[in-house]
Parts: structure tokens; sequence; C-alpha cells
């Protein structure tokens, strides 16, 4: 089987899998994943922060997006797709998100607050997915957005890359090709994986 069907099937996978959960399930699980994100130092040094707001079966992330405005310490940006292309927006209330391509809640793409990123400021992107492994590879939902955008902005600047996801979502070993961007952390309800080290990190 090639890469691409095998994408395919295990795309299949875990979309059953998510739609096996119940909503009980999904935010118990988003609750101690966020706890386990917050304890990263990476997380907790980046002043600004790259992130999605949730659709109704991933990881939920509206929840910190709104805690993150509330406390004013970092900077939060959150994606537009406009034809093949990604960038990020500032916000500054979960208000200014509304439904916009692939019924994802995006702010309103205006200029002056497009993300130019900066060499002597540390970020952090949180990234979504369908699938990961142990080494930090992703599988998204197949545009290639996040792909092309880290192709495009990440040479001489420090930012770190986070996946979130549900733990039977973490594979061994999920088929990558050239163009796919691994995360440098994949964070679960169990633990979190470092792709430095290649070894998971519980948090219990």
């Amino acid at each position: 089987m090639d890469i691409l069907s095998q994408k395919k099937e295990l795309r299949k996978e875990a979309k059953l899998y998510r739609k096996s959960l119940s909503e009980k399930d999904r935010l118990d699980k988003s609750s101690t994943i966020m706890g386990n994100l917050k304890a990263l130092k990476e997380f907790q040094k980046a002043e600004v922060i790259l992130m999605y707001a949730s659709l109704p079966d991933e990881v939920e992330t509206l929840s910190l997006i709104d805690e993150l405005l509330q406390e004013g310490k970092k900077d939060v940006y959150c994606p537009v797709t406009q034809d093949d292309e990604m960038d990020f927006y500032k916000i500054s209330s979960v208000d200014d998100l509304k439904e916009g391509n692939f019924h994802v809640l995006e702010p309103e793409p205006l200029e002056e607050k497009v993300l130019e990123l900066q060499k002597d400021v540390a970020y952090c992107m949180l990234m979504p997915g369908l699938m990961f492994d142990k080494t930090g590879n992703r599988l998204g939902y197949g545009k290639g957005y996040y792909d092309k955008y880290l192709a495009r902005v990440t040479e001489n600047v420090s930012l770190t890359t986070i996946a979130l996801s549900y733990e039977a979502m973490v594979k061994d070993k999920i088929p990558a090709e050239d163009t796919d961007w691994c995360a440098n952390y994949v964070v679960t309800e169990k633990r979190f994986y470092n792709k430095y080290f290649r070894r998971s990190e519980y948090n219990e």
C-alpha cells in the first residue's frame, strides 16, 4: 500500500475514534491535555501563541484561547486559510472568531493584524491533526496548510511546534513524506512525547 493509501486508512481510523468519544470523555481528556501543555517549559516561555479554534470532535481549545486572552500575558494569533495559503491573525477576544473555511472558526483577515514573525521573539504553535506518532510525525487533514506555512516562515525563527492529541491516536510510527512537518512535542492526556529524545515523558 502506498503512502497516500496508508494515510487515507489512518484518517478513517482517527475519525471513527473521535466519533466514539462521548462529549464528557472529550472534555475530560481535553482538560487534562491542557494541564499537561501548560507544564511544558516551551509553552510557558513563549511570548506569542499560534493556535487554532477546535472543531467539535477535536481536543477542545477555545477555553485555552479565552484563558490566554484574559490573562493578557501572551499574544494569541489564529489561522485563516485562503486558497492554498494560511496566515495567522491577532485576536483580542474569542468573539473575533467567526465560522470560515471547513467550518473552522477564524478571525477576520485584516492586514494590520497579520503575524510577521521576528527573530528575537519566542513563538509556540499548537498544531491540529488526526493522528501522530511518537517522534512527532503528523497526519493532518490532507490540505497541507501547516506544512506549507512552516516551510515558508520558520527560517531563523524560534518557533516550537506542539501537537494536541488523544493518547489513542499516537502510534509508534505513521507514514510521512518529505514535505510533512513534525511536531516538536505531542501532548496527550497521559504524557507528552519529545521529538528530540525520541521518548515519552509521563505526567502522572
